[in-house]
């Protein structure tokens, strides 16, 4: 089981749905069934840096222009923090890889042209180079390569760049024809590479691949892969791996669909900046259940509500009876699991409700005072186990960095007391809204959607002498002393009962 990804860039979360999680899915699959499978990962490090617009404005310090030709490995960390392009880019997404797919190989292309048996297929391909040019041609109608092509792309000893004209091949050296800066010369095919048509066989050949998943832009009939494909066949003489297509993940800011996540053009976020306010297993499932050929698009604005389709999965995971789609939910939650799971299910805590409880707690013992508070409302309606105690502390932490990095709109401060500059903006019809509101809800129970329909009923039925965004504002008003806040009735069920029934009430005399 095989992917590849070029460290070209910002090594973004769309990354991780073939190449990681489709790919361990596999791997794991077939471990179960007793099969000797190894999950690898090559990292494109060969590569020619094309100095983009988004790689180029990295460099704030100087000019990126002039790496601009280099091999990724040889571009310098534009940060400063780590040995170069490669180590830095790769570490927000290496760095946490194990957390969401643990136990894969990772080899870089850098790496593959030291191995003896890439070298010694440089050196086939090289001294049949005439039979590799005519089959590449048929793919480049348009722009065919010309007599005494060979399919080398040699280091240029002079420039430092990748993709001198090769001009032959002889044991371990290529001796060159530098097209930037004109130098001719010799170098190691160590530092070179293959044409990209003739590598990504090679790779197969050498890690002996069976499948690979790959994106949807190598899946045109007639295209990159199927170029690739009679190479292996044709020219290398072995079969092609089975290969599985799958459709890009895009992302959006708050709704906005801003485009397919791109490496290059650093448009996306990282694996770190999901562990920091999700974990892995959302991700996961959310790869999981959707069909590998339908878009995904992603937004951390809405971490929340990944939440909820997951938790919603979880209860169908334990259900005794599930019914149409309920059944691919369930079971793509088991897949998205990295650990056994318990045989009762654990305590999920809203993960909005986590977000108001890590405001409105106290620092220290935060998780001890949040299960009391969650006990006292009777969210939590059991003594919480130490699965249920871990949960409850991830999501608390989760959650406060989402609210601060994304959702700024759910920060919340309760007013200690009603102030005066509060009770001031409060007319008599407002001060009748808030009672009715509090003499509705004060025999309900004390959870999120019983709040919610009391706000309804209430709201949709004109029983309240003010209009319903006015009434949200008295509400706001006297609990945070703003006009805005979050959405009321998950903020309303953390707090607690007889504390609101007395602001309530103070705010309504």
């Amino acid at each position: 089981m095989n992917a590849g990804l070029s460290v070209s860039g910002l090594q973004h979360v769309g990354r991780l749905r073939g190449e990681i999680t489709l790919s361990h899915l596999l791997t794991r699959s077939l471990q179960e069934e007793h099969r000797r499978t190894i999950q690898s990962l090559v990292l494109y490090t060969q590569d020619e840096w094309k100095g983009k617009e988004g790689q180029i404005g990295q460099f704030t310090k100087e000019d990126g222009t002039k790496y601009v030709g280099r091999r990724l490995i040889d571009v310098p960390d534009p940060m400063g923090c780590h040995g170069n392009w490669v180590d830095h880019y790769w570490q927000e997404f290496g760095g946490v890889l194990d957390r969401f797919a643990p136990g894969i190989r990772i080899v870089t292309t850098t790496e593959t042209y030291r191995n003896p048996e890439m070298q010694a297929l440089v050196r086939d391909l090289a001294s049949r180079a005439e039979e590799v040019r005519t089959l590449v041609n048929h793919y480049r109608a348009r722009h065919p390569y010309p007599p005494g092509w060979i399919p080398f792309e040699a280091f240029c000893e002079q420039c430092k760049t990748i993709g001198a004209k090769t001009t032959a091949i002889e044991g371990m050296t290529a001796s060159y024809r530098c097209e930037r800066c004109g130098h001719v010369g010799t170098s190691s095919i160590e530092k070179g590479k293959l044409n990209w048509r003739l590598e990504w066989p090679a790779l197969w050949k050498v890690y002996r691949v069976d499948i690979e998943p790959f994106g949807k832009d190598h899946a045109t009939p007639g295209g990159s892969r199927d170029s690739c494909k009679e190479i292996a066949e044709s020219i290398m003489h072995f079969r092609a791996p089975m290969g599985i297509p799958y459709e890009w993940v895009g992302i959006s800011d708050r709704g906005k669909d801003l485009g397919d996540m791109g490496s290059s053009d650093f448009l996306g976020f990282s694996p770190v900046q999901w562990v920091e306010v999700a974990d892995p297993e959302v991700l996961r499932y959310i790869y999981a259940y959707n069909p590998i050929f339908r878009r995904i698009v992603l937004d951390l604005y809405r971490v929340d509500s990944y939440y909820d389709v997951y938790d919603r999965a979880e209860d169908l995971f334990y259900a005794d009876e599930r019914e149409g789609d309920e059944e691919e939910q369930a079971r793509s939650f088991e897949l998205a699991q990295l650990s056994p799971l318990p045989k009762e299910k654990p305590f999920a805590l809203s993960y909005r409700h986590a977000a108001f409880l890590s405001q409105i707690s106290p620092e220290k013992d935060r998780v001890a005072w949040c299960i009391k508070r969650l006990r006292d409302t009777g969210i939590l309606d059991r003594t919480p186990t130490e699965i249920d105690r871990a949960r409850i502390a991830r999501r608390l932490a989760q959650s406060q960095s989402w609210v601060e990095n994304y959702a700024t709109e759910n920060r919340v401060k309760l007013l200690d007391e009603l102030a005066p500059e509060v009770s001031s903006q409060l007319e008599a019809r407002d001060r009748d809204a808030l009672r009715t509101f509090a003499a509705r809800v004060a025999s309900v129970r004390w959870t999120e959607e019983a709040i919610k329909e009391s706000m309804v009923s209430l709201t949709k039925g004109g029983s309240l002498p003010v209009d319903t965004n006015r009434f949200f504002r008295d509400l706001y008003l006297v609990l945070l002393g703003s006009e805005r806040g979050p959405r009321a009735a998950p903020f309303l069920a953390v707090l607690e009962k007889e504390w609101v029934l007395r602001r309530l009430k103070d705010a309504a005399q």
